[in-house]
């Protein structure tokens, strides 16, 4: 079974035909949650990032910063990922072959694996090696704020 033919089992599902067919709105209700979660996980990261650098809530600990972003950023990366699957089971012959969607689902793989094996790490230390706060931090924010980048090309290539 090639590609094609399961892109066309995803776009020929039950699923896929509900969201197709139904009112525009609901294609675009999807779009709205995809981007306010993804507003939402950035927000958590971000505030994770600068209390990491030491440039907001000083006098708190980075472990309570980061547990109260971190349920801000799950709740963010639900909503992106459901939304998105979502709008890719409607049409994946549409997303799949695009270059900004395959840069996006890279760059989101390596975003969720810097995400989970280093940026964790980093932010559950009271004291990070600040070296490697300020890496993890910049090399983490390039990446999410690419795959928003690569998610808006999408729409125009």
């Amino acid at each position: 079974m090639s590609i094609a033919d399961i892109l066309n089992v995803i776009q020929d599902s039950p699923i896929a035909h509900a969201i197709s067919k139904s009112d525009h709105m609901v294609a675009a209700g999807l779009q709205v949650v995809h981007v306010l979660g993804f507003i939402a996980l950035l927000a958590a990261l971000v505030l994770i990032s600068l209390r990491l650098l030491n440039l907001v809530f000083r006098n708190q600990p980075i472990g309570e910063v980061t547990r109260d972003a971190n349920r801000i950023f799950y709740i963010g990366l639900v909503l992106t990922v459901l939304s998105g699957t979502l709008m890719f089971v409607a049409t994946p012959t549409l997303y799949f072959y695009k270059f900004a969607f395959e840069l996006k689902m890279l760059l989101f793989v390596a975003a969720i694996v810097l995400q989970f094996a280093l940026f964790r790490r980093v932010a559950a230390s009271e004291s990070p090696n600040p070296v490697l706060a300020r890496t993890t931090v910049g090399v983490s924010l390039v990446v999410w704020f690419g795959i928003g980048l690569a998610g808006r090309m999408i729409g125009f290539t």
